[in-house]
């Protein structure tokens, strides 16, 4: 880059824009269930979808905000349909809870600040939970 500046302008974006990424995934992701299987068995019968529901879950927002969150606010639709332009991800949300309600399946969304404080209990638990192996890693 031509001089100091626009390196800082350069280096400050680009941080910047990483972090809402890292916020938007970890938000959509860190406190939902782990899938433990095979990797083929989600693809049996109706185990895909299932799977996806239950280690994911959507952050609502305004649609005047889809811009900025880029789509990444549809994490559901976006595991189920990977190549739904970001577009149409706010109707597939709307098929797909329908059809979650109609089949009593669990459809999870959280308003951002909601997704905020269940990240922040599941870190809490999981650093509650790592006290015990604490002592094997610090102390030698």
């Amino acid at each position: 880059l031509p001089c100091w500046t626009s390196l800082f302008i350069f280096v400050f974006v680009a941080h910047f824009l990483a972090g809402v990424l890292h916020i938007q995934i970890t938000l959509s992701h860190f406190s939902m269930k782990t899938y433990h299987g095979h990797p083929m068995d989600a693809f049996k019968d109706s185990e895909f979808l299932l799977s996806q529901l239950a280690t994911t879950m959507d952050i609502e927002c305004h649609p005047w905000l889809d811009f900025i969150h880029g789509g990444l606010q549809f994490q559901i639709e976006h595991h189920l349909f990977p190549r739904l332009p970001r577009h149409r991800l706010r109707e597939a949300k709307a098929k797909i809870q329908a059809l979650c309600k109609k089949h009593n399946v669990p459809y999870r969304s959280k308003t951002f600040y909601e997704a905020n404080l269940e990240i922040i209990e599941q870190l809490k638990e999981t650093a509650l939970k790592a006290q015990c192996i604490s002592p094997l890693i610090w102390d030698g």
